[in-house]
């Protein structure tokens, strides 16, 4: 473990590509709670350089849109090399290392084709489900996607108030239904690619396992992030109704709360990952009071069930 008050396992090892896939544990609910606090302890401990990726990664989003179809593509398809970045960054970090800039780099070097592959099929199944959304929901599912790429919001996302009909929000719900598992396979997939050597769709489904194996911790993650999201909200309202500079202050708090939460969900890639595959023994799971789930026979660090903790990913 590491000396400091993180309660955050060792970094994982470096680069194998030995194609072995390391079992993922399963973890108790709060754990999704603490992949968070991980994820900002990594941050706070290089505010600068966070900030610095963060501002690189808008340009290359920014530069992305003005190219029209094709950025948003490329950018799409390129987003599991910038994972792999995020994460050698945050290990950087987390060794008390500094940020080697390369890093951003290595998913160019190494496995670019499945990484880049599972961009690509990450792509597919968005355009498959709001292809089925659009079926289902009709002409409104249509209009509200429309919309929202009118005025730069997110894919599926309407700019401003759209008539809901109930086949409207059937198709919302069908939609969520599939693109949650769809993240959830992509969600470790480009750091089983590239720290084991796992080819895409592999990946793919070894993620979605893991993820499903871990669902009460990722639900908690979700919620924690929702309820942050929540709390500034209301901040922000109360912020707003000052006299005078109460907008100024809610706009200034905002710009705040992204440049923090923006590269803690990125890096809370890494610490997830982390915690789900590496040894049980640099993992203190034990030290987060969990009792609702604490003895559930399901959720134990021994996934193969032989009394036994799990081996260390392969050597390089």
């Amino acid at each position: 473990m590491a000396s400091d008050d993180r309660q955050v396992p060792e970094p994982m090892p470096e680069q194998t590509n030995s194609g072995s896939m390391p079992p993922a544990r399963a973890l108790r609910a709060l754990r999704g709670a603490q992949w968070l606090v991980n994820a900002y302890a990594i941050f706070r401990r290089n505010t600068g350089a966070w900030m610095l990726v963060l501002l690189g990664l808008l340009a290359a989003m920014v530069v992305s849109s003005l190219l029209q179809v094709i950025g948003p593509l490329v950018f799409g398809l390129l987003y599991p090399v910038f994972t792999v970045g995020v994460a050698l960054a945050a290990q950087d970090v987390d060794r008390g290392q500094p940020i080697v800039p390369a890093h951003f780099l290595s998913g160019f070097r190494s496995s670019t084709a499945d990484l880049v592959a599972i961009g690509g099929i990450y792509l597919v199944g968005q355009l498959l489900i709001l292809g089925l959304m659009m079926a289902i929901g009709g002409a409104g599912v249509a209009q509200g996607v429309a919309a929202g790429a009118a005025a730069g919001a997110p894919a599926g996302q309407a700019a401003g108030p759209v008539a809901v009909t109930g086949a409207m929000a059937f198709a919302g719900l069908v939609g969520l239904a599939l693109l949650v598992p769809l993240l959830l396979a992509s969600w470790f997939a480009p750091l089983l690619v590239y720290f084991h050597g796992q080819k895409a769709f592999p990946a793919l489904l070894s993620s979605l396992g893991a993820a499903v194996r871990n669902w009460r911790a990722f639900l908690v993650c979700f919620i924690s992030l929702l309820l942050v999201m929540l709390l500034a909200r209301l901040v922000v309202s109360v912020l707003a109704l000052l006299p005078a500079i109460g907008p100024l202050l809610a706009m200034v708090f905002l710009g705040a709360l992204i440049a923090v939460l923006a590269p803690v969900v990125l890096i809370a890639f890494y610490t997830s990952y982390v915690d789900v595959f590496s040894p049980a023994d640099d993992v203190d799971v034990g030290s987060i009071d969990d009792q609702d789930v604490a003895d559930d026979p399901q959720v134990t660090d021994d996934p193969q069930g032989t009394g036994q903790p799990p081996p260390p990913p392969a050597s390089p």
